[in-house]
């Protein structure tokens, strides 16, 4: 345990490096508005010089996604390199994580997620599968966040001699400024969405119509996605386009309110765009589909058998 004087020092290290990185503030993402908080994560690691890189990249790098993924990787060697005990570590990763954007936080079930984190991090006596579970571990329904975290403790139990690493700590952090990607979208790490130039259609077609749409001289892929379908099993074919079929996903069904009751599938080729920040960030549920060179119109038909409130959406064409 600290004594006095180290508390002390440590508080108003704290303080002087949050206020720091406040005066720092250049952009007004949720990640860069954080930069007082992560400062003191910074200093409960007693890592308190990884501040300065953090203010550095903040006023150095314009770049929206670059300047995230730098203060990531500021945070990741933060954590890689600190000292503190494995259950502050994991206290602080839980809070990194989860908790950005402040403003989406439901405090109650959120401090499930952290006590929980806590116990298992306390069996095991290491950090790695805490944070991990924490991560994954839905807060809604919160009986469900109990019920799992009560089986990995007992199952902590029984594997508290296997030792974790800080890498995987460090691994997870380096991305937290997405980290509800990597909680609920991990397959936009394996194929991550593009997009191309477009020229915007914005058509919402309910169950039975058809229309058929003149196709830009120049356009090689329509994008199109579904509403109001994120109950239906995957591969639910929502129409036909030329006569193949469509079978996209509802376009939020990755946002964090909808994610586990949601039976989608992520699209086969995804064209979306990463839409919030960390536990909040998302990417919609736009998809590709090719369309053979020389096609002049697109003939689009919804299945009639789709629920009454669903929708087929032609977006665009790229």
């Amino acid at each position: 345990m600290p004594d006095r004087r180290s508390l002390v020092i440590a508080i108003v290290t704290a303080i002087v490096a949050a206020l720091a990185c406040a005066a720092s503030v250049q952009f007004a993402t949720p990640v860069d508005r954080a930069l007082p908080f992560l400062a003191v994560v910074m200093v409960a690691l007693n890592a308190p010089i990884a501040v300065l890189p953090l203010i550095v990249v903040e006023n150095v790098i314009a770049d929206e996604p670059t300047r995230l993924l730098a203060i990531g990787i500021v945070m990741a060697l933060a954590f890689a390199s600190a000292k503190a005990p494995h259950i502050i570590t994991t206290l602080l990763a839980v809070l990194v994580l989860r908790w950005i954007p402040f403003h989406n936080v439901v405090m109650w079930r959120e401090l499930i997620i952290l006590a929980g984190a806590v116990a298992v991090a306390y069996v095991m006596n290491g950090a790695s599968l805490a944070v991990l579970l924490a991560l994954f571990t839905p807060a809604w329904p919160a009986k469900i966040a109990v019920m799992l975290f009560v089986i990995a403790i007992i199952a902590a139990f029984q594997l508290r001699r296997v030792k974790g690493s800080s890498v995987i700590v460090a691994l997870l952090i380096a991305f937290f400024p997405w980290s509800g990607l990597m909680a609920r979208g991990w397959s936009a790490f394996l194929r991550p969405p593009h997009q191309g130039n477009r020229q915007y259609v914005g058509q919402a077609l309910k169950p039975g119509s058809t229309t058929t749409i003149d196709v830009p001289a120049d356009a090689h892929a329509v994008i199109v996605s579904g509403a109001n379908v994120q109950h239906l099993p995957c591969g639910t074919i929502l129409g036909t386009l030329n006569g193949k079929p469509v079978t996209a996903p509802d376009w939020g069904f990755m946002r964090r309110e909808q994610f586990f009751a949601s039976r989608n599938c992520y699209p086969s080729d995804p064209a979306g765009r990463i839409r919030d920040y960390g536990w909040s960030a998302w990417i919609d549920g736009a998809e590709r589909i090719a369309l053979p060179h020389g096609t002049r119109t697109i003939r689009v038909d919804v299945n009639p058998r789709l629920p009454k409130d669903a929708t087929l959406q032609v977006e665009a064409f790229e």
